[in-house]
């Protein structure tokens, strides 16, 4: 089924490459290109032939989004790891290096505040 789901995926790829590249911009008439004059404009191009293709791309744009949204399903389905869970730490951690003191169960705290000394007056 995924197999199937990628060549149609291929496929429309290159439709709406060769839809794309069909389509004259807005100014860009094939009549235009070829420097005729105002009857020449209107032989190949048409209202119709711009609907039909806008509508045709269209079409083609939103099923090449729902393959996209289908194979990425498909894909990641049964799949609870992610990338970086292989990746070993970068750095070491920080402050690895430095002791922490535990105080020591039979010492007393210090009591005593520490007084500023009096100001000298001249």
């Amino acid at each position: 089924m995924i197999t199937g789901l990628i060549v149609l995926h291929v496929i429309l790829c290159i439709f709406i490459t060769a839809l794309v590249l069909l389509q004259f911009g807005k100014g860009a008439e094939a009549g235009a290109m070829m420097g005729g004059g105002g009857a020449s404009q209107n032989v190949f191009t048409t209202s119709n032939r711009g609907n039909f293709f806008t509508k045709l791309t269209t079409a083609l744009s939103v099923a090449f989004v729902v393959t996209s949204l289908a194979l990425s399903l498909l894909m990641s389905k049964g799949k609870n790891t992610s990338v970086i869970d292989s990746e070993g730490p970068i750095a070491p951690i920080l402050n690895q290096d430095i002791e922490v003191e535990t105080p020591k169960a039979d010492a007393t705290p210090s009591t005593t505040v520490p007084t500023a000394a009096p100001k000298e007056s001249n």
